[in-house]
């Protein structure tokens, strides 16, 4: 599956998307950069729970793709770290755009937690040597 994306994406995807909806918080973010959001807007308009919304704003911005504004309530803008990095959300963007059922697929075929998987492999190995 990750020989159909453009190099890095997959790999962009492997290092810094954990789910759709940061996928999809990035996005309304990246499309008006100079305005600042509340975990309440983004909520309404991803359909998921203010506190989500408030960890994956927080999330995004320890990672380096948003921007705070320190008022109560805080407030978040896209703000990359580097060109670089806004160059691979955007073709992730146009990706998801043409192809979404690829980008979440990719999203969501990687493990969630590498050493619960490591855990897992050592289970199931030790299952069948019973």
């Amino acid at each position: 599956m990750t020989d159909e994306f453009p190099a890095g994406i997959a790999q962009f995807i492997d290092q810094q998307i954990e789910s759709l909806a940061q996928l999809e918080a990035i996005i309304l973010l990246r499309k008006d950069p100079a305005r600042y959001w509340t975990s309440e807007e983004i909520a309404k308009a991803l359909y998921i729970t203010p506190d989500m919304a408030g960890l994956l704003l927080a999330e995004m911005a320890r990672r380096g793709f948003a921007r705070v504004e320190s008022e109560t309530p805080a407030r978040f803008a896209y703000g990359p770290h580097d060109s670089p990095t806004d160059r691979l959300v955007g073709e992730l963007a146009s990706l998801y755009h043409d192809r979404p059922v690829a980008v979440i697929s990719l999203i969501y075929s990687k493990p969630l937690n590498k050493v619960q998987t490591f855990a897992d492999a050592f289970r199931l190995r030790k299952e069948n040597q019973s």
